[in-house]
């Protein structure tokens, strides 16, 4: 009796071993019953730090992240980066997406450097390896006493030079003492 039982233990123990073995991995259900895509990750109130040798480069906080299969989407998103000038660049926007190195600012998209230059627009793209902002839609450049809007552009942070198509601009200058 006790060797059938083992007979059986054993053999149980053999086909279910070959069943996870042949069958696919788990998965997470990718959508809901309407047919809306659920993300397999959320994260609330995240941080990203971005070390290099010299101490933190960049610091991303969001308020919400929804990790998909093949994107991140944030929510409430900043982003703090201090460039090779000591200049801290910074990036706000209500909502962005992250996919293949660029995070797309969506919705209320601003970027602000500390010495007056500042960017709005309503779909800005950053390329996080090459750090060049750009945008198809129009936007808003403003330094010290001029004001640049435009259809499109694209801006070289390290270099600090912006390619604009479209333009109308307003320089101010300065009264002479």
């Amino acid at each position: 009796m006790g060797v059938k039982i083992l007979t059986y233990s054993a053999l149980f123990f053999l086909v279910m071993m070959v069943f996870l073995m042949v069958k696919e991995p788990y998965t997470l259900k990718s959508s809901d019953a309407d047919g809306k895509v659920t993300p397999e990750i959320e994260l609330f109130h995240a941080k990203n730090y971005q070390l290099k040798e010299s101490g933190v480069e960049s610091i991303v906080t969001s308020s919400r992240v929804a990790r998909f299969k093949e994107f991140d989407q944030l929510f409430l998103i900043n982003v703090e980066h201090k460039n090779k000038q000591g200049l801290i660049d910074t990036i706000t926007s209500d909502e962005a997406i992250l996919k293949n190195g660029v995070i797309t600012f969506l919705k209320n998209s601003h970027y602000s450097r500390n010495d007056g230059v500042s960017l709005d627009g309503e779909e800005i793209a950053y390329q996080i390896n090459n750090k060049i902002l750009s945008s198809q839609k129009p936007f808003v450049f403003s330094q010290q006493q001029s004001r640049t809007a435009g259809l499109s552009f694209v801006y070289q942070m390290k270099e600090g030079t912006i390619t604009a198509n479209n333009i109308y601009s307003v320089i101010q200058v300065g009264k002479k003492k």
